[in-house]
Order: C-alpha cells, then structure tokens, then sequence
C-alpha cells in the first residue's frame, strides 16, 4: 500500500478517537443546519446555494482548526524526527497528513446530505445537477484549505500559532473577494482570480470549469510542495 495512504488511514483513525474532533464536527453541522433551516424554511428556497456559500466560510475556520495539530505537534512531542528517519518520503508524510484531512473533510459534508434529504423531500424543483456541482466545488476548495493548514502546520511546533497562520491565510483567499471593487480593473482582475469564491461560483451554478479545477488542484500542490520544503530545510538544520 502507498506510505500516503497508510498515514492517512492512520491519522483519520486517530482523530475519529479525539472528543475535539467530534466536537469540531458538532459545531460545523450545528452553524449549517442553522442556516439551512432559515433558508429552506423561512425564506423557503429549494436550492443548496445559499447552504453551500456557508458551508464555504465555515471551511475557512473549520480547516486550519482540524489541522493546526497535523505537523505541529509531531514536531512538539519528536515522534515527527522518528517519522522522518523511516524509509518515508517526505512527500508521503505531506500526502498522508492531507490525505487524512480530507478524509474527515469528506465524512463531515456526507452528513450534511441530511439538510440535501430533507430539501428533496420537502422541496420542489430540486436542481440535482448544481447540487453535485456545488458538493464538488467545496470538496476541491476544502481540500485546498486543508492543504494550506498542514502548510500552517509546518510553519511551527505551537499548535495554536499553526491554527492561526492557517486561519490569516484562508482568511486572505476568502476575503479578497470584497477588495475587488476597491482597486483599479486590472488589479481587480488578479485578485478575482485569487478568489476562491470566485471559482466557486461555477460549481454553485451547475457548472464545471476546467480553470477552477486547474485553479484548486493549483493551490493543493504549491501548499504541499511548500510544507515539504520546509520540512527538508528543518531536516538539513538539524543535521548540521
């Protein structure tokens, strides 16, 4: 089996042992079905659209905060310098801890498939197709975010610093959408395309664009490349 693989299998077995876990879980489905409840009901949309742009901003927190451990406390407690001494890549260690990070990402929005059912069978005219789009869409842009939070994660040994240089950083990509109107047209233009939100409103739509999958993928490679560069450069120090 991969190496990446079998850490994250680790992992996740792990973190479904942690009471934190479960509780972070708790949380994000508590925030959605909230809002869920006010669009479906209330203002009485048929549609996931509004549910997923929440489901979106929750990610920016709920990411770094299921993350912020992944490297930091290995590297507190020196089991990371036993992992790095295996015959591992480090590529597998990144791989594997991303790897476990969606995995949990991935059981938290089969749960929110409850709010999907219950749409389907109070609601009418359902559009199935944007709904997989949308659940498509945040499954690439969470994954991002769980990416740039291992990334955080291997910024530091501090758990809570991990958390919040993973935060500072999806935050950015979150909130550049509100700068675009505040800067010149082709200022605009770069920071429209940082935008995760951006890129996230095709999926919305129903729609699959090769940009925004380029674009996810993108983000996914460079934080993982770079967690691996800092994790060799750490190495080579401590070598010396």
């Amino acid at each position: 089996m991969n190496p990446a693989l079998t850490i994250a299998r680790k992992e996740y077995s792990l973190s479904l042992r942690s009471v934190t876990t479960y509780i972070i879980f708790g949380l994000f489905l508590l925030a959605v079905g909230i809002f869920f409840a006010n669009t479906a009901f209330k203002v009485g949309r048929a549609e996931m659209r509004g549910t997923f742009s929440t489901i979106h901003l929750i990610f920016v927190v709920y990411a770094p905060a299921i993350t912020m451990g992944s490297i930091a406390k290995e590297q507190a407690s020196g089991t990371f310098e036993l992992l790095s001494t295996l015959p591992i890549k480090l590529s597998h260690i990144v791989g594997g801890k991303i790897l476990a990070g969606i995995m949990q990402l991935v059981t938290v929005l089969l749960f929110t498939l409850v709010y999907l059912g219950l749409l389907l069978h109070f609601g009418i005219g359902v559009d199935l197709g944007a709904t997989f789009t949308g659940y498509l869409g945040l499954l690439l842009a969470g994954s991002a975010y769980i990416s740039i939070g291992v990334l955080a994660s291997s910024l530091t040994q501090n758990q809570v610093l991990a958390f919040i240089i993973g935060l500072a950083i999806s935050a950015g990509f979150y909130l550049v959408k509100f700068f675009t109107v505040l800067v010149p047209p082709k200022l605009a233009n770069i920071l429209q395309f940082i935008s995760f939100d951006h890129h996230l409103q095709n999926f919305f739509k129903g729609v699959i664009d090769t940009r925004d999958l380029i674009f996810f993928i993108a983000i996914i490679l460079i934080a993982k490349y770079l967690a691996e560069l800092k994790l060799q450069s750490r190495n080579m120090m401590q070598e010396r």
